[in-house]
């Protein structure tokens, strides 16, 4: 692909470049983007001035109105462009770049708009200071809570120093070193970034390492500061129902000794409620931990009480109903809900995943929050070249996806898993569009893009028809196979592209724990909460399991050829993938998050990670100063080449 930053402006790709120190200036020294010096080059294609193709092709030659523009945009902005946004913008634009020359998906006056559209996200910490022009992130009701709660949160799932657990005897990283380290910093600047722009949800869980820790420590630093007061923030953290009274209380009583800093807990929830032996212990009076969480909210330390699932329909409707719940995290996206999709929904044969379970529980008056819409909803900081595509060049694919949940589902907010400052700039953009009168307009023509490409890849019928009337993992006619997972990733990869979030997925079900020896109950006993059911197994007989889908043999077919895809085993050259649909149109990811990248993570690496203090098995220093050093050689390019133009 040929980056539009370095194409347009200086005259080279991005991939090109190499990246030595960067106080070597000479290897900086680009092509010059002024006329005079692509005269000659220009007059050597005069054969070509009335193809229809060089319309397309001669944004080289800065006689063109699109280089101009677009390098009058950057020169204006390029120093308010920190060094991360300016990697996303620079790939952003290499690939729309590539759909205005290839395949005419976007014009010259669009492409110069997209350019300041982005730029104008990519800036927005140059804005903050001033404060009558502070974008602030929209604010609805949370339901029966009265919260006003921002229409995005912080999810604090990926910005920890570590996800090891504080208390294994040795291993356990000391809270002093975690609190005085560059992740801890690196946080507290993501916590201000979001309190100046009004995002003021910050969601973390017992379960997630360190970060409950350092939330709670950057939080009550600002408050020690006297740049906030407690009522300006909401803070959310998550407690897993362990199976006795004694586990789930030690736990939480380990999480009231860092939150009790903060005097009180907006939003408690009982974590990854998911199986169905889960949801029995929670509704069970005898388990006694609702009503322990019931103690817990009378003497003050909790406010609302609420529960996280990557569930069913089926196990979530069972929670929702029992009207025991102020508000529900969960799955459901465009591209699917997660461990729901595919999954029946009680009552109904032509429905399935969780949006049923959003329904019920908007009509209930409880609130709604979305988990992870950018990475379970599909991986879309690393969008397939389908998706990025059908979506179009007026959204990103985290503004369709955001915009889907609010404005289509009815979702309060959406969690967004905040590693850097960085992360905000398409999050913004999206809660930009909440209020955009244009922003329906876009949304509907990605759905009908989107739906198009579904029944051409799918067919018609399948598209209608392929995940309906399937049992789940829990059925015993399955053995434990998530036929319905399975059949949706299938989906997803042959109508969408999305091969990598596809085989991160299926990996789960790939590593379940099953064992033919016990019993069906004691396999499922075994199962993480989070991550239930397990991957095709040939030979496996499903006859009864698939006795009411309108066509067992595609979807036996269809479940063979996901393994095929996306085991282990196979592993796909970037060629091989271009070929079948499953390419990447470009990634925001510019380095590797403190904790760890989670499709490539493992306990050893944690392991090593808190006992090397960070040389081994998790070296986010590296990968940090790799970036910077991307970032300085593209903007010393940048700035050589303006110098020349000017």
């Amino acid at each position: 692909m040929t980056s539009l930053l370095s194409k347009l402006i200086f005259g080279r790709r991005s991939s090109d470049i190499t990246y030595p120190n960067i106080d070597d200036s000479s290897s900086f020294l680009v092509a010059s983007s002024s006329s005079n010096n692509n005269t000659s080059n220009n007059d050597n294609n005069d054969s070509n001035d009335n193809n229809d193709t060089d319309n397309n092709n001669d944004d080289d030659n800065n006689n063109d109105p699109l280089g101009t523009a677009v390098a009058d945009t950057i020169r204006a902005n390029l120093e308010l462009i920190p060094d991360d946004s300016l990697l996303k913008l620079d790939r952003q634009l290499e690939f729309w770049r590539d759909r205005h020359v290839q395949e005419l998906l976007i014009d010259r006056t669009e492409l110069v708009d997209l350019t300041r559209r982005l730029i104008h996200a990519a800036t927005w910490r140059s804005r903050t200071n001033e404060t009558s022009s502070v974008f602030q992130v929209p604010k609805v009701r949370f339901g029966r809570t009265e919260v006003q709660m921002p229409i995005v949160t912080c999810g604090g799932m990926r910005i920890q120093q570590t996800w090891l657990p504080e208390n294994i005897p040795l291993l356990s990283p000391s809270h002093n070193s975690v609190l005085a380290g560059d992740s801890q910093r690196n946080l507290k600047q993501v916590v201000q970034c979001c309190l100046n722009l009004g995002l003021n949800h910050f969601e973390t869980a017992r379960m997630y390492g360190t970060s409950e820790l350092q939330f709670v420590d950057a939080l009550c630093s600002l408050m020690d500061e006297g740049v906030i007061q407690r009522e300006d923030f909401i803070f959310q953290t998550k407690v897993y129902p362990s199976k006795t009274l004694q586990e789930f209380e030690t736990s939480f009583n380990a999480t009231w000794e860092h939150v009790k800093k903060l005097g009180y807990v907006d939003l408690f929830a009982f974590h990854v409620v998911s199986k169905e032996s889960d949801v029995d212990r929670v509704l069970s009076d005898e388990w006694g931990g609702y009503e322990f969480i019931r103690q817990q909210q009378a003497a003050g330390h909790i406010k609302h009480i609420g529960f996280s699932s990557h569930g069913t329909a089926e196990t979530i409707l069972r929670l929702i109903d029992s009207d025991q719940f102020d508000y529900v995290n969960l799955h459901a996206h465009y591209f699917g809900s997660y461990h729901g999709a595919g999954t029946p929904v009680p009552g109904s044969d032509d429905r399935h995943g969780n949006e049923a379970c959003v329904e019920r529980a908007l009509e209930l008056d409880m609130g709604v929050f979305q988990i992870s819409p950018f990475d379970k909803g599909g991986k879309l900081y690393k969008p397939s070249t389908k998706v990025a595509t059908a979506v179009g060049h007026h959204l990103t694919p985290i503004s369709f996806a955001a915009l889907h949940s609010w404005k289509t589902l009815g979702m309060h907010t959406v969690s967004v898993g905040l590693a850097r400052p960085s992360d905000l700039d398409e999050v913004l953009e999206a809660a930009s569009l909440y209020q955009d009168a244009k922003a329906e307009q876009y949304l509907q023509q990605a759905y009908t893009n989107l739906e198009q490409m579904a029944i051409q890849s799918l067919g018609e019928d399948w598209y209608k028809k392929g995940l309906l009337k399937l049992p789940s993992c829990y059925d015993k006619t399955t053995n434990g196979v998530a036929i319905g997972h399975i059949l949706w990733l299938h989906n997803v990869c042959k109508a969408f592209g999305m091969y990598e979030f596809a085989r991160d997925r299926y990996a789960n079900l790939e590593t379940a724990a099953w064992d033919d020896k016990k019993t069906f109950e004691e396999n499922l006993d075994k199962w993480a909460s989070g991550n239930s059911g397990r991957g095709y197994i040939a030979g496996l007989n499903l006859d009864e399991a698939l006795k009411d889908h309108y066509n067992p043999e595609l979807a036996k077919q269809k479940m063979a050829e996901a393994h095929e895809w996306l085991q282990k085993a196979t592993e796909m050259t970037v060629e091989e993938r271009k070929a079948m649909g499953f390419d990447e149109a470009y990634s925001l990811t510019v380095w590797e998050d403190y904790c760890g990248d989670q499709t490539t993570i493992s306990a050893a690496k944690v392991v090593l990670q808190n006992l090397s203090g960070g040389w081994l098995g998790i070296n986010n220093a590296k990968s940090r100063a790799d970036s910077t050093k991307r970032a300085a050689s593209l903007r010393g390019s940048i700035r050589n080449s303006l110098a020349k133009t000017s």
